[in-house]
């Protein structure tokens, strides 16, 4: 994700703003899943977000809060669309991507 803060100059404060609402976002999507996963814990269900979809999730929050809100639908939308796509696939690694202590 560095590439990413680097390429959009983020500050200290919209890193922090934009990983919120990445865990906004998430916590959301855990809250409303479908009856079959709803025995999943939060930290189940995160385990199960492919990889890729973190830093994609993470840009299009940080141009969110950038004020780059079409890019952000569209970078949304095509995540989405490779999420439909690709969930079905069983050679996509199904795991978050470490996080520093």
């Amino acid at each position: 994700m560095s590439d990413i803060i680097t390429d959009l100059r983020l500050t200290p404060t919209q890193i922090r703003q934009a990983t919120s609402s990445v865990l906004h976002v998430v916590y959301r999507a855990w809250s409303r899943r479908a009856a079959g996963q709803r025995d999943r814990t939060f930290e189940e269900f995160v385990d199960r977000i492919p990889a890729w979809q973190w830093p994609l999730m993470f840009e299009a929050c940080a141009l969110g809060h950038l004020g780059r809100r079409c890019e952000a639908r569209t970078l949304a939308a095509a995540g989405r669309a490779l999420h439909e796509a690709t969930r079905d696939d069983p050679t996509l690694a199904y795991t978050a991507p470490a996080v520093a202590a």
